[in-house]
């Protein structure tokens, strides 16, 4: 018999590695490991104090900054990865999926953030090892570091940073996406939370939104979903989707949060991203028998499982990636590729969605408290999220769960968007946002659709900002446009994106934001007719019919046109300063 004498040298030393690695793993504890998980969250000096440890025990680990928060706390990416990877450009022409998790974006929300640093430490020295073979794993460990300090949901501008996805408000985020999402262009992103209801230690949504790519939502939904639960079954737990219990048109069931783009699981998701939500909830219990049995977790024993939930759900996202690195990639390559092509095509067949509705997706087994659907007859509603101090007994009950969002109206995608002179404060953002805008150079006469506001509701406020919502009508016109105007071509990766947030009639767009408060006011129904009469007085004899309400400078142009212009480049700090103001 022969024997291929250098394999088996090479199999025996990389057993010999492994075994090292996992005896390294084992020595190498985390803070909350070191207190057996009773002193809470890890805190910010001892969090960086062990990522640096990391980073000096291992090649395969790198550490960059990429911003600093008002409280001076550096934010840190860790890029974890064999061979090595020290930038983006790097991984140009590798065939290796790339995996972001983002953690405590919420100050008070902690499980994931030590999850993660146990999951770095067994990446790099234990068992899940040969897992940086196959998949580059990003990891911010906090990206509110300030909130975290303070046991705090918002960061010292008291945005709630999972937000601000759209308006980029909050210099981490606008870091996240402009140095992490589009310089690294994960595959998957997963952003950690607490929240969701007991017994389940680990809760979970995805983009659900129509407005996004289908095939991303299906992978991500019915492919990876089930395997995050399996894994959690494993080990005596259960997963199911965020957030909990709720009625909707009288009916009794479960229900997510809801999915504007201002949200991570959102934003991402029309970003081309396989995204999740990893939400803790407070009251997790122990699932055991198959499934069929629930068993409380004594208070003091509570953190460490919420921590191992968060674990097994992000391992299982890597594990993924390193498993079906072919499906991931064309999916998400597929989904930018069908973007570009249907925002290029102007024909009349593609529709993008303005409105839709929440319906139930299925019915199947959830856990809810004993005497819960007595309760619903009665007036009092669904319960909270359960667990809490008290005991609590669960039993399955076959309810409907609302997971599923359909249009209830759309409109004809266009060839993209011009944005006259004025609306140049809205360009740097834009492109933060990874979007290509060209500027004209020279006058154009164009055919377009032009939007009128019929009515502009402000009475919500939130962050810094009365949230306007729009009513609207449109109508085709001929409009000149001058030189230096801009145009916002559909057909690019993120044409779901750039359709949701220049729509005046979507639920979160630029309008939303205030980004137009300058050229539109707050006008009831009633107010507007005035308006309109007015104008109507003072045009006097000119021709055409008069506008049938406030002018929206963001015009639709349906059909392909040759535009002179050029691209507008990215902008320094000094350049986008000058160029806002």
């Amino acid at each position: 018999m022969r024997y291929n004498i250098a394999k088996l040298v090479g199999t025996a030393l990389s057993g010999a590695l492994l075994i090292a690695a996992n005896a390294a793993a084992q020595q190498l504890q985390t803070p909350a490991e070191r207190t057996n998980f009773q002193a809470g969250p890890t805190m910010y000096d001892d969090l960086m104090g062990f990522v640096y440890e990391l980073d000096a025990r291992s090649e395969l680990m790198q550490v960059r900054k990429i911003t600093e928060t008002l409280r001076g706390r550096d934010v840190v990416l860790s890029i974890l990865s064999n061979p090595p990877v020290y930038q983006a450009s790097d991984l140009i022409g590798s065939a290796k999926p790339v995996v972001l998790i983002v953690n405590n974006v919420h100050g008070g929300e902690v499980a994931g953030k030590d999850a993660s640093l146990i999951l770095m430490r067994d990446l790099l020295f234990g068992e899940l090892r040969p897992l940086l073979d196959q998949a580059v794993v990003l990891n911010i460990p906090t990206i509110n570091p300030d909130g975290a300090e303070e046991r705090r949901r918002t960061n010292e501008q008291n945005f709630d940073m999972n937000r601000d996805y759209l308006k980029l408000e909050s210099q981490e985020i606008q870091a996240l996406v402009t140095k992490v999402l589009h310089e690294w262009q994960p595959d998957i992103h997963v952003d950690t939370h607490h929240g969701g209801s007991a017994p389940y230690v680990i809760t979970y949504q995805t983009i659900m939104n129509p407005a996004g790519d289908p095939e991303i939502m299906r992978v991500a939904n019915e492919v990876i979903v089930p395997r995050i639960r399996e894994a959690l079954r494993a080990e005596d737990y259960d997963g199911f989707w965020y957030s909990g219990p709720r009625s909707l048109n009288g009916v009794a069931g479960w229900a997510p949060t809801s999915v504007e783009p201002r949200k991570q699981h959102v934003y991402s998701g029309l970003a081309n991203i396989v995204d999740f939500l990893f939400e803790t909830p407070s009251g997790s219990h122990r699932v055991i028998n198959n499934g069929t049995e629930v068993v409380p977790i004594p208070r003091e024993e509570r953190y460490q499982h919420q921590v191992r939930g968060q674990y097994i759900a992000q391992r299982e996202l890597i594990r993924f990636a390193a498993d079906e690195p072919e499906l991931l990639r064309l999916t998400v390559r597929n989904a930018k590729e069908m973007a570009t092509r249907r925002g290029a095509d102007d024909s009349d067949d593609d529709q993008i969605v303005l409105e839709y509705e929440q319906v139930a997706k299925m019915e199947v087994d959830i856990w809810r408290e004993k005497g819960w659907a007595d309760r619903q007859g009665q007036g009092g509603g669904p319960p909270g999220p359960g667990g809490g101090e008290r005991e609590v007994e669960y039993e399955l009950l076959r309810l409907p769960v609302f997971t599923k969002f359909e249009p209830t109206r759309t409109t004809t995608r266009p060839w993209g968007y011009v944005l006259p002179p004025q609306l140049a404060t809205v360009v740097p953002l834009l492109l933060d946002h990874e979007i290509a805008v060209q500027r004209l150079a020279e006058p154009t006469s164009l055919d377009v659709e032009v939007y009128y506001a019929t009515e502009l509701d402000n009475s919500e406020y939130f962050q810094g900002h009365y949230l306007n919502k729009v009513t609207a009508v449109k109508r085709a016109e001929t409009v000149e446009f001058p030189t230096g105007s801009f145009f916002v071509p559909a057909g690019q990766p993120k044409a779901n994106l750039i359709s949701y947030i220049l729509e005046p009639e979507t639920d979160d767009n630029l309008i939303t934001w205030g980004f137009l408060d300058t050229h539109l006011e707050a006008m009831t129904a009633e107010e507007t007719q005035a308006y309109v009469e007015r104008m109507a007085r003072s045009r006097g004899s000119q021709e055409g019919p008069p506008p049938p309400g406030q002018l929206i400078p963001m015009y639709r142009l349906m059909k392909m046109t040759d535009l002179k212009g050029t691209l507008v480049e990215s902008f320094n700090s000094f350049e986008r300063n000058r160029y806002v103001r």
